[in-house]
This record gives structure tokens, sequence and C-alpha cells, in this order.
């Protein structure tokens, strides 16, 4: 079994520490975390290879732009026979507040009941919205981790393209052991044990 978890966000250093890229830094710290090394690059991506057990999994981050990430999901998912469902997304949310997070986990076969909360608030992704777009489905976990909203007299594109104020810094620094323990959990047990332990 192969199972695959995506971090968001634009390649370049110019975008390194912006908002819109904390997808990238959580997925680099849980590669850290997991002695994974992301060296290996293919089609617009780079990844790194782990097992756990009997299962392999890849830790990937594309290297498109945050409005192609699909193109990237559907390569990987294609050439590795990956599962919608066994695919994690790690993405900025600006529907949740900074120094929060929140876990939506895919829906199984075996659920009756389904995932009934809704997969995003009103602000939508363009990433996630690239990926449901390529692999023609919604049923993928989302870690969306908060980085908050715009001012009211402020573009999206501007916010999401600043770096994070020092507080704001200091709080998913607070967050981000937590957000890789969740992902970990979504990966190597199921993301409703994720969910069930981090959402509110």
């Amino acid at each position: 079994m192969m199972k695959l978890v995506m971090g968001l966000g634009n390649p370049g250093e110019e975008y390194k520490n912006h908002r819109h890229n904390v997808g990238y830094m959580i997925l680099d710290r849980m590669a850290k975390k997991l002695g994974v090394d992301m060296e290996i690059r293919k089609k617009k991506t780079i990844f790194g290879r782990g097992k756990h057990g009997r299962m392999e999994y890849l830790l990937l981050k594309p290297l498109t732009f945050m409005n192609l990430s699909g193109e990237a999901a559907l390569y990987m998912a294609s050439f590795m026979k990956i599962l919608v469902d066994d695919i994690i997304v790690i993405y900025d949310d600006m529907n949740v507040p900074v120094g929060k997070f929140r876990v939506v986990p895919a829906k199984k076969d075996d659920d009756i009941y389904g995932d009934r909360e809704p997969k995003e608030g009103p602000l939508k992704h363009n990433g996630i919205k690239s990926i449901e777009d390529s692999l023609k489905s919604n049923n993928f976990t989302r870690i969306g981790v908060g980085i908050g909203n715009p001012a009211e007299n402020e573009e999206i594109a501007d916010f999401l393209l600043a770096p994070f104020t020092k507080e704001e810094r200091r709080k998913i620094k607070d967050i981000s052991e937590e957000i890789i323990d969740a992902a970990c959990i979504a990966l190597f047990e199921s993301p409703k044990a994720a969910k069930n332990k981090y959402n509110d």
C-alpha cells in the first residue's frame, strides 16, 4: 500500500516565508522528524519515500505554482497507483485563525455516515481546487493550517504572498509539532483519529 502526503506552496526563495507556503514549511519539518530525505525530483515535484511497517508513503511538494498543484497530485497518484482517499494535503487555510488547524478526513467506503462537515469555508484555496479538478474528486484528507484572513480592504493575493508577522510566526511555530503529529496519525493510523484528537 502506498500513501501520499502533499504540502502546498510556491517554489522559489522569494516565496519561502510567505503565508501561502506554510504547507511547504510543515512538510519539511515532517520529513525531518520522520528521517525522509526530500531529494527525488520528477515531473515538477520534489519528494521523499518512507516506510512504516508494510505501508510505504511519499512526502511531496509540487514544484508547479500553487494554482497548478493538481498536476503534481494527478501525476503521482497515477504513477504510484495511490487512491484519492489515501492522499493527505497540508495547506494554508484562510478560514481558520492563526495558531489553529483543522483536519477534514476523506470519506472511506466503509464509513456509512460520511464526513458531514464542509470541506472548506467561504474563502477558497486555489491549490485545493486544482487538486480537486485534476483528481476529479474532493475525497482526500485535508489539514488546513490557519493563517487568518485579509483585512477588509486588502487583496487576497497580497495577503497570501506576504511574509508572516513575527507574532504569526511564533503562533505557527507553537503548533507545528501538533500539526505534524496530526499528519502522522492521519498517515499511520487514520485521518479520523487525527480529527478526533485535534479538532475542537
